[in-house]
């Protein structure tokens, strides 16, 4: 089981690998991360994660204790979504995937194991769910989608080809 912020699940559904998580992945998302990602019902993203959340791939947990997350939100400059991710992930003890750079920061210091959608994308390329043609498309996919820093995306090709 994960709990995915509206970053990391917007961008594995803009690359399509979100459906290919959820075969084995339970999936759970705060209901906050619910709202922000369908705010926008006519796009690609939403849509699908749509689906995804009418067929139970996606499970939605009920909201999270207000007070605790506006302090997150607070502490660490987040929005609605992401501190509800973070509550959750820390009360529930179970990984994150975020991919906002102050989300990230808030789950070091809290000590929340997270994990970005690159990652995720490296994992199935690993477990042979992707080929190494379809890993560099949908790595190049999350280049052009998300804000990487060159470097991790340097390191993300270097692990699809095996130069570690």
């Amino acid at each position: 089981m994960i709990i995915l912020d509206s970053s990391t699940l917007i961008l594995l559904a803009k690359t399509d690998l979100l459906q290919l998580l959820t075969v084995k992945t339970l999936v759970t998302i705060p209901v906050e991360v619910r709202d922000e990602v369908l705010a926008k019902p006519t796009l690609y993203d939403a849509k699908l994660i749509s689906r995804l959340l009418h067929s139970r791939h996606i499970q939605v947990s009920k909201q999270t204790d207000a007070p605790q997350r506006e302090q997150l939100q607070k502490d660490f400059n987040l929005g609605k979504g992401e501190a509800a991710a973070l509550l959750l992930a820390k009360i529930s003890k179970i990984p994150l995937g975020i991919d906002d750079g102050p989300g990230i920061k808030a789950a070091k210091i809290m000590g929340v194991p997270f994990f970005t959608a690159i990652r995720v994308l490296i994992e199935l390329f690993k477990k042979g769910k992707i080929s190494f043609k379809m890993a560099n498309f949908k790595l190049k996919k999350l280049e052009n989608a998300g804000r990487y820093n060159i470097q991790i995306l340097e390191d993300a090709r270097s692990q699809i080809s095996g130069e570690e």
